[in-house]
């Protein structure tokens, strides 16, 4: 169960660290561009980002759901 543990915070740190490259890659190339490619091109890539923050929020809440269930009708 520690393994386990450790592996969803390893996970996490990783999740978090690559979203930081992530974004501070596309600051950058927002920095590069003149200011309409630039507006293009933050407005395109906050879509996709709400999007997959979408998803990602939908699935953590229906894993959260399964273990609820997991915990209060298979723990007894």
């Amino acid at each position: 169960m520690q393994l386990f543990r450790l592996a969803i915070v390893i996970a996490a740190t990783l999740a978090v660290v690559a979203r930081y490259l992530q974004e501070t890659h596309r600051l950058s190339v927002i920095k590069r561009l003149p200011g309409n490619k630039a507006r293009d091109y933050f407005e395109r890539t906050r879509d996709r980002s709400e999007r997959s923050l979408t998803v990602l929020t939908v699935t953590l809440a229906v894993l959260a759901v399964a273990a609820a269930l997991w915990v209060f009708v298979l723990g007894r």
